[in-house]
């Protein structure tokens, strides 16, 4: 029985996603992620308007310099000491996964479908941005207003 193209895939995102997590973890060994926490605390300042805007402008750039799941991984560490910590899990959880519009490299799954897509329908790396860009950032902004909305009627606390 011959090999699938695809099983080749599979395995290496597998390989790919277990050192991830390997390096995830070393990191946070190693007190990067508290170093990086006590650098950017100051700019969170002490509302949840403020904190959620500053979380979201993170999330983005890091999530697509790290990948959203390792950032997720390395940031759930800074969720308890925010103001309204429920709110600031959600904008997490939305400006993590919305990151991943940004750019090309911004998801793994981004990269599976553009490979997958290379010879039918190859998308660069700006042909790509000049959508991500300002569908990241309206859908971010809208859903952290939203969840602020949430938030100042009670229902998030």
């Amino acid at each position: 029985m011959a090999v699938k193209w695809w099983m080749l895939v599979l395995s290496a995102l597998l390989v790919f996603f277990a050192c991830l997590f390997i390096v995830v973890d070393g990191i946070r060994a190693a007190g990067i992620v508290e170093s990086v926490r006590s650098v950017t605390l100051p700019w969170f300042g002490d509302t949840a308007a403020r904190q959620s805007a500053v979380l979201a402008g993170v999330s983005l750039v890091l999530s697509n310099l790290i990948s959203n799941v390792p950032y997720v991984l390395l940031a759930r560490d800074w969720m308890g000491g925010f103001t309204v910590p429920e709110a600031q899990w959600l904008i997490l959880a939305l400006s993590s996964t919305f990151a991943g519009n940004l750019t090309l490299v911004g998801s793994v799954a981004n990269l599976i479908v553009a490979e997958l897509a290379r010879d039918r329908a190859p998308v660069g790396f700006w042909a790509y941005l000049r959508v991500g860009l300002p569908v990241t950032l309206l859908t971010t902004l809208l859903g952290t207003a939203g969840i602020l909305a949430y938030v100042a009627a009670g229902l998030v606390k």
